[in-house]
């Protein structure tokens, strides 16, 4: 029990070191962009005459997937993960009963809970938007069909979050994260169509979920296979970079 009070305590602490981080208006940025072009792309085109619920959801999912969340996603982590070698508080905290697994948990849990709140807004306001003009009528199986597709979403991103967090971790900087975030939307754009989109970890969100005009490649075995090994990997060298770096 004291093991779950401490680290709740904990996840709290990191919720209140972010309520005044500029970096957290970014969070809107990726949840509404998306969907307000793909809404005036169907609100004002004329080739849209109706919402076709398939494009219309599926557009904004390679959106967001493609290209705003990798880059959000990777600034929210690398931010959370280094900010305290920055501040130089990293040392500080071991005073207190905190725990280096606690501390790496904690924060994996408040970007859990980040992306999860800024993708399921996302989906939520994207509906909305789109029950205001002429549509076809959204049956509930549309509806579950694509709130299990944001649901996976949500954890395919999840999954990558820890190998970003090492990057924040091992150079004590948000820097390599966002470097890693424009090298990952260049390389998604690149790889999409060949037989490496599911080996590079930052094209299988895409990949996996619904998107137009199916890839000719697509392994989805592989991609979950890679995906959780990019998840372990990236939280075993993160551990071990805390181990190492806190005296």
């Amino acid at each position: 029990m004291n093991k779950v009070a401490s680290l709740s305590t904990v996840i709290k602490t990191e919720f209140l070191k972010l309520r005044k981080c500029k970096v957290l208006w970014c969070m809107p940025l990726c949840a509404f962009l998306p969907d307000l072009l793909i809404f005036s792309m169907f609100a004002l085109n004329k080739k849209f005459p109706t919402v076709i619920w398939e494009t219309y959801f599926t557009d904004a999912i390679m959106m967001i997937n493609m290209l705003m969340a990798i880059g959000l996603f990777s600034l929210l982590a690398g931010f959370i993960f280094s900010r305290e070698y920055q501040e130089n508080t990293i040392n500080s905290m071991f005073t207190y009963p905190i725990g280096r697994m606690q501390f790496f948990i904690s924060k994996l849990i408040v970007i859990l809970i980040l992306i999860s709140i800024t993708i399921m807004a996302s989906f939520i306001l994207l509906v909305l938007l789109g029950l205001t003009i002429k549509h076809e009528p959204l049956t509930l199986n549309i509806l579950l069909y694509y709130t299990k597709a944001y649901i996976f979403m949500i954890i395919m991103h999840s999954a990558l979050i820890p190998l970003i967090a090492f990057l924040g971790i091992y150079n004590k900087s948000i820097i390599p994260p966002i470097i890693l975030a424009v090298c990952a939307i260049t390389l998604n754009l690149i790889v999409m169509n060949t037989p490496f989109n599911t080996v590079f970890p930052w094209s299988i969100p895409t990949i996996l979920s619904p998107h137009q005009n199916g890839r000719t490649y697509t392994n989805y075995t592989l991609g979950i296979i890679v995906l959780c090994s990019t998840f372990i990997v990236g939280t075993v060298l993160s551990i071990k970079s805390i181990k190492k770096d806190v005296h």
